[in-house]
Order: C-alpha cells, then sequence, then structure tokens
C-alpha cells in the first residue's frame, strides 16, 4: 500500500534500459568494504567512454575524470562498499562464527542467506535459529547477539570447511535485485552502490551535453561503511573547489519509526538535500535554484555537524573543501531488503547533471 501511494506523489520517470541492466549489474556484486574491487571493475568499465581518464589510488577508489577548461572543478562521490561479516572462527563441527563489516544488527541476520567470498568463490550458507518446537514452552526466539550466530555451510567437520574457508574472509548477506509495485525495487545494497550509480549516470548526462569549463571528477569511493575515511583520500589528491556526496538516507514514513523526530522524508518524492551545519550553505541553495530551474522534486533533510557520508571526510582536507549532500530516501537501510524508488534515483541523476552543466565560472564559496 505504501509503495502503490507513494509512486503517484510525482510524474513517473523511466530509465533507461542500459542504464537500469548496468545498476543491476552493479548493485549485484557482492563488495564489502575493503573488498569493492569487483564492484570497481563493472563500475570502470561503464564510465571509461564516458571519461578522458580513470585513476585508481593504492586503496581503490576510482576516479572518472572528465576535463574542463575552467579553474573550477567538482567532485562527486558515491562509496562502493556495502556492510557485510567477516569469518572469525571455524569450529569442530564446521560451522563458521563471523565477525562484523560496518553497521551490521545482528536481528537482521537470523534466518537470512550468506555468501561467503572465499578464494574459490561464492560458497552459499545460512544463518539459523532453533526451530521453535525446540524452546522452552511459552518462550519465543529473542534478539541474537551476533556471538550467539553462526553460518552453516553445510560442512561435516572444521577439516572440509577449512578445505575451503579461510579466516578473514568476507561474508555478504541478504538477496539481489528486485523489482516491486511502481518504481519501487529492493536490494541488500542500495546504501551505497546506488550513489555510485548516479555517479556514472551524472557522467553519462554531463558528457552527453558537451559540458565545458568545469572540470568533473565522478568518484566510486572506497570503506565507507567502516569509517568514512576513503573519500577523504581521492579528495586530498585532486582538492575539488566542491564536492558532492551522494547517499541513501532514511525514509520517516517507514513503519516504525517515529516521525516527529525527524524531517519528513518520503520514498518517491524525490532526493533530499542537506541542510545544516557541516554541509555549506551557499552550495545548498545553489542545488535548491537548479531544481527548481529544471522542474526537479526535491526534499530536505539536516545535519547537525556530521553528515555521516562520505562529505565527512572530503570536507577537512588540505584547508577545507565545500561540501553538498544530495540523498536517495530508503527504507530498511543496513538490512537484507533495502527498498529505494527508482524515480528518485534517476531525478537525482538529472539534478547533478544539471548543477556540473550550469555552474557559473564566478562562482564563490566564501562566506560573506
Amino acid at each position: 500500500m505504501l509503495a502503490r501511494a507513494a509512486s503517484l506523489l510525482v510524474p513517473r520517470v523511466v530509465m533507461r534500459k542500459a542504464s537500469k541492466d548496468f545498476l543491476v549489474r552493479l548493485l549485484n556484486v557482492p563488495a564489502p568494504s575493503s573488498f569493492e574491487a569487483p564492484a570497481q571493475r563493472v563500475w570502470r568499465e561503464y564510465v571509461e567512454p564516458l571519461c578522458d581518464r580513470i585513476e585508481i589510488d593504492v586503496y581503490g577508489n576510482n576516479v572518472a575524470i572528465q576535463e574542463g577548461d575552467g579553474e573550477h572543478s567538482v567532485m562527486i562521490v558515491g562509496h562502493a562498499d556495502e556492510i557485510g561479516l567477516i569469518v572469525r572462527r571455524i569450529d569442530d563441527t564446521g560451522v563458521l562464527w563471523f565477525g562484523k563489516i560496518g553497521g551490521v544488527d545482528p536481528a537482521a541476520l537470523a534466518g537470512t542467506r550468506v555468501r561467503v567470498l572465499a578464494k574459490g568463490g561464492e560458497l552459499p550458507g545460512v544463518i539459523g535459529l532453533p526451530a521453535i518446537h525446540l524452546l522452552p514452552p511459552g518462550e519465543t526466539s529473542k534478539k541474537p547477539k551476533l556471538s550467539e550466530l553462526c553460518i552453516d555451510i553445510g560442512a561435516k567437520d572444521k577439516k572440509e570447511a577449512a578445505k575451503l574457508v579461510s579466516v578473514g574472509d568476507p561474508v555478504v548477506f541478504g538477496e539481489d535485485f528486485g523489482e516491486l509495485l511502481g518504481e519501487f525495487a529492493t536490494h541488500r545494497a542500495f546504501d551505497n552502490r546506488v550513489g555510485c550509480f548516479i555517479v556514472a549516470e551524472t557522467l553519462r548526462l554531463c558528457r552527453a551535453r558537451r559540458r565545458k569549463g568545469v572540470t568533473l571528477y565522478g568518484v566510486s569511493s572506497v570503506q565507507e561503511e567502516t569509517g568514512v575515511w576513503g573519500a577523504g583520500l581521492a579528495a586530498q589528491r585532486y582538492l575539488p573547489t566542491l564536492a558532492i556526496a551522494v547517499d541513501v538516507t532514511h525514509d520517516t514514513t517507514t513503519p516504525g519509526i517515529t516521525a516527529s523526530a525527524h524531517p519528513e522524508v518520503v520514498c518517491g518524492k524525490g532526493p533530499v538535500i542537506t541542510r545544516g551545519v557541516r554541509t555549506r550553505r551557499v552550495l545548498t541553495q545553489l542545488l535548491e535554484k537548479t531544481a527548481r530551474t529544471a522542474k526537479i522534486p526535491v526534499q530536505f533533510e539536516i545535519d547537525e555537524g556530521n553528515t555521516w557520508t562520505d562529505a565527512d571526510a572530503i570536507s577537512t582536507r588540505h584547508t577545507g573543501i565545500p561540501v553538498a549532500n544530495v540523498s536517495i530516501p530508503c527504507r530498511y537501510m543496513h538490512t537484507p531488503c533495502e527498498v529505494v524508488h527508482l524515480g528518485d534515483v534517476q531525478r537525482a541523476a538529472e539534478l547533478l547533471a544539471k548543477f556540473v552543466t550550469t555552474m557559473s565560472p564566478k562562482l564563490d564559496l566564501v562566506p560573506r
């Protein structure tokens, strides 16, 4: 019911088939923090024809560069990594005990299918719970602790499991891309592979419009989920005039959220611009003006000193880089079944491309 209602909030936007095919390929590649290389390869293949060159640093940040002939440069960043798990121990029975990569809620893990990214390839497994029949009368399963959960790969003992799995192997949980009603879709890693997709589409749209003047750095960054620091390395290297982080944010109509505690953000009503302390007001105002001119519906949220996105790592580099934040509303973040509205995704790319291609060469970002 929520999906149907929200899909009618703004006019429908149909995503280009080639773009959607790329989105699905990019999403479905498992790539937790520090293991982003497979997703980065998919991203590079798509953006290579859209830029003058691609550069990769030692940690794996990928930067696609469209050279301009003006003095200003814009960096647009989405992070390629997803949350996940990491094998900690293989016990004598052959089950795998694990730690977490990023912000993982143990309650979201019980009963899920997983894939161990082992040296020999992906290995399927499950995280189970004891059957309700085996619990004491009148009791139901309680919220588990991470230390109480393990992965069953079907191994008969430690020896068999250890032939396939090593301590330190990463694990992803949740399902691949699926479409819901309207323009809604679900995936385990919209946070934030969808941001990398938007960066790629912004590059495509800017290239098609034969943009001149501004140099554009399109970044698919690493390790945001484990410390929000990877994008800072790219910012330090290129020192752009300004930067925009693209990420997801919470749909505050999600069942279970106390609406009064958050700004009103709804899937299907457009991308979200952040106003606040860390983000620079002159940039948010320019994004708002761009949205009005292009008739792109947008929503707003606040930051109170941290955006908790790549914008934070970028803002403190060198003598300070002005930052803004554009987000996609998302339900059930950091669960196996995140949900976004594909119209919001398309509109975010249109907004950013319009922003870059209409930027004034006389841009002044110093507060007066």
